[in-house]
């Protein structure tokens, strides 16, 4: 089925696909080099608390005044834009009843604790107002890259993988026999461009198959620790949580490439289920796709999308008919279908469509 939606959706719109022609130097940091020190987000916080909490809400998830300023909405809303674009925005916009009531300087502090809310770490100096150097600082997803579990952490997955024997299926040197192959091209094949909070689930409802509970979370979670080194993933100075928003956030990726879901690849979204212009549905307020090799939510999966806050995008849904979108109006739903992106053009041919709240309330 998958096959003949994926052929049929690509003949739709292949044909509108440009070139993206190059663009100039790219930023060269990332939010999560350490681009701010933790006195700098302390002042932040103070003047945020005084100035701007009346519409974003003291801890940044926001109100009907305002937008939230963490969380998923927001890393949506600026993926892969630049810290320049957020400065500029509360530069020249905030507050609402007068840009110039905030000093410039005290916006920059503003910025940094907002960065530190969203859980990224500080660095050894502070973040500037200098235009040049916030252009190159990129906001995006972590990936497996950014050195997301220590050494000794998948050491200990290694003395766990070895002590569980999952090499009873999956070989000691994790080339695969009666399981998968949890290295090299198969692997990657397998869980490039989901997130890490995919193979976790995996690993947490499934293994051992004749016993999945045979072993705790924490164990697990350094298991995925060390399937990460030994793919050749760079490790970092702090150990891997079990904290959902960190490990649905975090994307595996090839060396390189761009965190995101590519196009025409299948994904998932949770979003508001709207009635959209000449009797189409769309979805609204959307999570960021993550891509998903299930064109249907398992009840595990299904359970953990109900928690999963809503965000800033929209996608147009196409075979949307057979799902009986219009009793389902309002709803908040989880969605899975092959996604297509091009600029402000964003659609999603569905091969799912399920219930999770009867309202759409953040």
């Amino acid at each position: 089925m998958i096959a003949r939606r994926l052929m049929s959706f690509a003949a739709v719109w292949l044909g509108s696909l440009a070139l993206i022609a190059a663009q100039g130097d790219k930023p060269d940091r990332k939010v999560w080099d350490g681009v701010f020190t933790p006195a700098q987000a302390a002042r932040g916080k103070e003047r945020f608390e005084t100035t701007c909490a009346r519409c974003h809400n003291v801890a940044l998830v926001g109100s009907e005044r305002g937008p939230a300023l963490k969380g998923n909405a927001f890393v949506g809303k600026w993926d892969n834009d630049s810290l320049g674009s957020i400065y500029t925005k509360m530069r020249d916009t905030m507050p609402p009843d007068g840009a110039g009531l905030v000093a410039d300087a005290l916006k920059v502090d503003i910025l940094a604790y907002i960065l530190q809310s969203n859980g990224l770490p500080p660095g050894p100096e502070e973040l500037t107002g200098e235009a040049s150097s916030l252009d190159a600082i990129k906001i995006a997803k972590k990936t497996v890259w950014d050195g997301v579990f220590t050494a000794a952490q998948a050491d200990r997955g290694k003395s766990h993988y070895l002590g569980a024997r999952c090499g009873g299926c999956h070989q000691l040197d994790l080339t695969g026999d009666r399981g998968p192959a949890l290295k090299g091209a198969d692997f990657m094949a397998h869980w490039e461009n989901g997130s890490l909070n995919a193979l976790f689930t995996k690993l947490k409802d499934t293994m051992p198959q004749n016993d999945p509970q045979a072993a705790t979370d924490e164990t697990k979670i350094d298991i995925v620790a060390y399937l990460l080194q030994v793919n050749g993933f760079p490790a970092g100075k702090s150990d891997l949580t079990l904290d959902p928003n960190v490990l649905d956030n975090t994307e595996i990726v090839r060396k390189g490439a761009l965190s995101g879901a590519p196009n025409f690849s299948l994904v998932q979204v949770v979003g508001c289920l709207e009635p959209g212009a000449n009797n189409a549905w769309t979805l609204a307020r959307t999570s960021e796709p993550v891509v998903t090799k299930d064109e249907e939510p398992t009840p595990t999966g299904l359970r953990a999308a109900g928690s999963k806050p809503l965000g800033t995008q929209t996608f147009q849904l196409v075979s949307a008919a057979p799902y009986k979108p219009e009793t389902r109006k309002g709803q908040k739903v989880e969605a899975r279908g092959l996604l297509y992106r091009d600029g402000s053009d964003a659609r999603l041919n569905l091969t799912s469509l399920q219930t999770l709240a009867p309202a759409c309330d953040r």
